[in-house]
């Protein structure tokens, strides 16, 4: 009974929302939409763009590149010692 009154009311509402407007009116409403629409569409268009360029630039000029060159025996290493522990928690960080 529940679904039978919402799709009632659901067809109800979306066959007579655009009733009221003349066909001029839909035209316009429809083209003001669509170059709002286009306009956003560019601007993410736009600011992806820039991002990626800035990222690349960025990924370029970083020293993020030398820590990724690294052998994987030298990253996956455990420290034996608190000595060694120590020394990779300030060379991972940065802190020399």
């Amino acid at each position: 009974m529940k679904n039978k009154v919402f799709h009632t009311l659901l067809t109800f509402i979306l066959l007579t929302a655009n009733a009221g407007l003349c066909e001029q009116t839909r035209r316009a409403v429809l083209h003001y939409v669509t170059g709002k629409f286009a306009f956003a569409m560019g601007g993410v268009l736009l600011s992806a763009l820039i991002i990626f360029l800035a990222l690349s630039i960025y990924k370029k000029f970083s020293s993020i590149n030398q820590s990724f060159n690294k052998p994987e025996t030298e990253i996956l290493k455990t420290p034996k010692s608190t000595e060694e522990a120590i020394q990779f928690f300030i060379h991972k960080n940065k802190l020399t």
